[in-house]
């Protein structure tokens, strides 16, 4: 740890010493019509008409030409994109036009989706270029998000943004949010040949970002290219390279893509689709062909881009996506016949249209309809045990739901010149109508003791059918105003209305400020009030079956407490969150950057059910709180075709409810529920040192390694009646060490490239578990179990 400090100290110090002004250097931003920046385009320095350099844009769309490069005019080119050239010193911000979009392309710079001045520079995207070179068992660009230091992975396998958890965190795929209107939460992952990057947006400045509490995490795909191109992937099924299980039929992933456009390229499109099917070996409990879990899911997405005229261009695109999981949840603790089986299916289809009536200004509406179905059926029957060791016999809930959302969204931009400084102003609407139906019942629920004898019981009522539907309106303002060349502001207010929840405003300012010319030293800070919604699921609680929860005498099996629950809504509020940032950016040296930023967020009016001590209501009500405090530090060098090391430490801390709504009942419902309050959450990892690159070895080979250490998570001790026996989420699991690694040779095969190599997954045999056994007063009371050794996997991707 001591070594962890004085390289902390290192950067810091690093940060603080002066670098030469280097006026002449140019820094500057690509982004399509929807201000979209554009990660992967081609820059071209010219010196005349001679090409003096060239550069590619990096995951933030962001590109520097040094002072050393001779040169009057820059060319911007991506493939399905317009060329743009423009002088060298207006190359500030260019935008690229869709292909055919217009007949001149203007140095404009459009705010709807743009990334504020004061977003942090490094650790908030990825690419899929970059995607494909790093280790990652599926190759989806979603999947990937926890390589960037401030996307963690929980115990309950869900992604956590900043310390949000899922549902406060929504997923928008190119501006439409798709997460399900229920639970707010999303795994949709598209194929990787459609994906033109994922960011992650911590806190975003910008109020045209609204329904969120820390941060969303944004995927945008790509239109159609200007030749036909189509490929198959991944075809070849994946034997088990571990034990047990070796040489067994591991899983499955094909792709199948298909790209093109019309003969004058008005008209383009896109289409891929990816199967995925993965026998998923339990440690401890899969022995030679099973049990497994199972997982299977498919997606089948398509893109369509039509310029209507020289400045009007509309985009269709969809998909459906169905997804099952056998055995969820199997694992040392918890029998096959109490893991149910899971399954769901997503439908997505949206439509905007974008219309620029001059060079400096956009015009877009959008409409969305999404359907999320999800069912959970039992592997077992009759009665759920919960035993010191674990769950086994059954599941206690069988439930079926359906979600939809329909959604518009109306916003207008501007750039305007207004006392010789440069103001991007814009307009946002949206309105949607969501609602939920769906169906419970469930079985009754014995706690026993390691003798076998009852502690507790909980019995439910008649199955319910269950129901909501809400309203969402919203409308912001926003101004990005270029006060000085060194001085950027970002302000903007919201106003969003719930039907269940009422409405509340919001404000959010941000600003970044170069201490130098050349912008080698950036101060960036940000306040602003986050306001979410409530997932559906919290208004359907009230249908949900009564409960009878009973305690037990061990010796005579007589009952000493009854207490008879039956679930009820109270009064539902908006979500909300005040979050400060600031941060601090310092161009090292050449290609390398460093970073320091600290963030504080406070949260309330959090959906929170409250479990009385004797019999009454099982109330879900707003007042819930929670904190967050994180100081984040990285570093990261680049260096040609595609190579960089990335470094990140973060410090941070968590608190919040016990008992938060969403959060206790993402698996549909809770077989036991207790008082909860405030304390440390159980993703709560105190220091994580994250740090990853890609290179280029002779041959044509790639090597990347991706290393990760943190804080183990917090968990509760249980008593034999599953009550928490002392301070929640006092004790933790051991710090979590992951070496994986990835490297490939790219061969040609008739003319086409492929790389074929290996992937290694804790590499150095780290012992992380999964799970422990909580309950004291048992041999096993503290021991952990549930951790996977090395995984090797082999890598192939034709390139097409």
């Amino acid at each position: 740890m001591a070594c962890l400090v004085r390289s902390i100290g290192m950067l810091l110090a690093l940060a603080a010493v002066p670098v030469p002004c280097l006026a002449q250097d140019i820094r500057g931003v690509v982004v399509d019509q929807t201000g979209l920046p554009l990660p992967g385009a081609t820059v071209h320095v010219l010196d005349g008409l001679t090409t003096v350099a060239t550069i590619t844009t990096q995951p933030d769309g962001t590109f520097v030409i040094d002072a050393r490069v001779p040169g009057d005019s820059i060319v911007v080119s991506l493939d399905g994109f317009e060329k743009a050239q423009v002088k060298r010193e207006n190359a500030a911000r260019v935008m690229l036009l869709i292909a055919r979009a217009a007949e001149s392309t203007s140095v404009v710079a459009t705010t709807e989706g743009t990334v504020s001045p004061s977003a942090p520079l490094l650790g908030a995207a990825l690419n899929a270029n970059t995607v494909t070179r790093l280790p990652s068992a599926h190759m989806q660009a979603r999947e990937s998000l926890p390589l960037l230091p401030s996307v963690i992975r929980g115990p309950d396998g869900l992604m956590q943004l900043g310390g949000a958890r899922a549902h406060e965190t929504p997923l928008v795929l190119d501006g439409f949010n798709i997460g399900d209107p229920a639970t707010g939460a999303s795994s949709i992952n598209l194929p990787i040949e459609v994906v033109r990057g994922v960011d992650v947006l911590r806190d975003p400045a910008a109020v045209s970002y609204g329904n969120l509490l820390g941060g969303l995490m944004k995927m945008d795909s790509k239109p159609g290219t200007d030749r036909l191109a189509f490929g198959v992937q991944s075809f070849i099924p994946r034997p088990r390279f571990s034990s047990p299980g070796f040489g067994r039929l591991e899983g499955i992933f094909p792709r199948a893509y298909v790209s093109g456009s019309s003969a004058d390229h008005s008209v383009r499109y896109v289409a891929a689709v990816e199967y995925d099917y993965e026998r998923i070996a339990v440690p401890g409990v899969t022995q030679g062909s099973g049990p497994n879990i199972v997982e299977q899911n498919a997606i089948m997405f398509s893109r369509v881009d039509a310029q209507l005229s020289s400045r009007s261009a509309l985009t269709i695109e969809g998909f459906v996506s169905p997804a099952s999981t056998q055995s969820y949840g199997l694992g040392p603790r918890r029998s096959i016949e109490a893991s149910p089986d899971v399954g769901g299916r997503d439908v997505f289809i949206g439509a905007t249209h974008r219309y620029a009536p001059g060079p400096t200004s956009v015009f877009t509406v959008q409409f969305g309809a999404l359907s999320h179905e999800a069912t959970l059926s039992p592997a077992g029957t009759g009665i759920s045990y919960a035993a010191p060791a674990g769950w086994f016999g059954n599941w206690f809930s069988t439930l079926s739901r359906t979600s939809r959302q329909y959604s518009a969204a109306v916003s207008w931009e501007r750039t305007a010149l207004l006392s010789n400084r440069t103001h991007d102003f814009s307009i946002r609407g949206e309105v949607a109508a969501r609602r939920m139906t769906g169906r419970i019942a469930e079985s009754p629920v014995h706690v026993i003791d390691t003798f076998g004898r009852v502690m507790r019981s909980v019995e439910f009522g008649a199955p319910a059918e269950l129901g909501a539907r809400d309203w969402l309106t919203g409308i912001a303002v926003r101004d990005v105003w270029h006060v000085t060349d060194k001085i950027q502001l970002d302000a903007g207010a919201r106003f969003d209305h719930s039907r269940i929840a009422e409405g509340a405003p919001s404000a959010r300012a941000g600003v970044r400020y170069s201490l130098d010319a050349a912008g080698d030293t950036v101060v960036k800070a940000s306040v602003g009030r986050f306001i979410g919604n409530v997932p559906l699921a919290v208004p359907a609680f009230e249908r949900y079956p009564t409960r009878m929860d009973r305690w037990f005498e061990p010796a005579s099996g007589q009952a000493v407490r009854s207490t008879l629950l039956r679930p009820a809504v109270g009064v539902l509020r908006l979500p909300k969150a005040v979050a400060t940032v600031l941060g601090v950016e310092r161009r090292i040296m050449r290609n390398l950057d460093g970073q320091v930023s600290f963030t504080h967020r406070e949260s309330s009016d959090l959906a929170t059910f409250r479990v009385p001590s004797s019999s009454g209501l099982l109330l879900v009500e707003s007042g819930g709180l929670g904190s967050y405090n994180e100081l984040q530090i990285s570093a990261r060098r680049t260096w040609p075709r595609d190579q960089q090391l990335f470094v990140s430490y973060v410090r941070s801390e968590s608190t919040g409810e016990l008992n938060d709504f969403t959060a206790v009942f993402k698996g549909m419902d809770s077989p036991l529920v207790q008082p909860g309050g405030v304390a440390r959450l159980t993703t709560d990892a105190p220091n994580r040192v994250l740090t990853w690159g890609t290179f280029n070895l002779p041959q044509r080979v790639v090597l990347s390694p991706a290393v990760e250490w943190h804080s183990g998570f917090l968990y509760s001790t249980l008593n034999n009646r599953y009550l928490y026996e002392g301070a929640p989420n006092s004790l933790r699991f051991p710090a979590f060490i992951s070496a994986d690694m990835v490297v490939y040779k790219t061969v040609t095969v008739r003319r086409r490239d492929v790389d074929l190599g290996v992937q290694v997954f804790n590499l150095t045999n780290h012992h992380n578990p999964r799970d422990v056994y909580p309950v004291v007063g048992t041999p096993l009371t503290g021991q952990f179990t549930n951790s996977v050794g090395p995984v090797f996997r082999g890598y192939m991707l034709l390139k097409w």
